[in-house]
């Protein structure tokens, strides 16, 4: 398993290792994975509900309030699949790329955890810690069938979390049944 790098206090005494710096927006600007994005019919409703059955499977094999499946694009992240979040993440579909937790997986092609968001250095000043009460994440890339990273499945709790390797092997193998679902909405072209 491939894991992003960062040396912080958290990640180093959770055994993670996390990425660094901003959200690279121009790298999730690579034409072919936009094109790799919009060759699915994302906004299906069967899809969506399939999406949904997952989140709450892995929600509840990993003890975590919130599962998602997102996509990840230039400007925004949007949540096609969901279990346990509410209020205006729901509301409005998403949030602003920079934001994302799922951007750095995306971005790394590798899971990312963050056991402690408050204290983590890159996310501590994320709004989503602040107003939004997330403080541990564990996500993983989302690959279409053409290899191209489309956003990431994950967990989020509002309390620390220290996230294990059969964490991310459960995630990551949901991941691969998202992404074999996925092929089913493959649009014509």
């Amino acid at each position: 398993m491939t894991v992003s790098h960062q040396s912080t206090s958290t990640g180093a005494a959770a055994g993670w290792a996390v990425a660094e710096g901003p959200v690279d927006v121009d790298g999730l600007s690579d034409l072919g994975r936009m094109r790799a994005i919009t060759s699915y019919d994302l906004l299906e409703p069967t899809l969506r509900d399939r999406l949904d059955a997952i989140t709450t499977r892995t929600a509840e094999r990993l003890g975590q309030p919130v599962s998602l499946v997102t996509v990840v694009l230039d400007t925004a992240q949007l949540v096609i699949g969901n279990s346990g979040l509410e209020g205006w993440i729901v509301a409005a579909g998403g949030t602003p790329v920079e934001w994302a937790f799922c951007a750095r997986a995306v971005m790394a092609n590798a899971p990312y955890v963050v056991p402690d968001a408050q204290v983590d250095p890159v996310q501590r000043h994320n709004p989503l810690v602040a107003f939004d009460n997330v403080r541990a994440y564990a996500g993983v890339p989302l690959r279409g069938e053409d290899g191209h990273v489309l956003g990431a499945h994950c967990v989020i709790n509002s309390e620390p979390q220290q996230f294990a390797p059969e964490h991310v092997a459960e995630l990551e193998q949901a991941a691969a049944e998202i992404a074999t679902i996925l092929r089913e909405y493959r649009l014509e072209v």
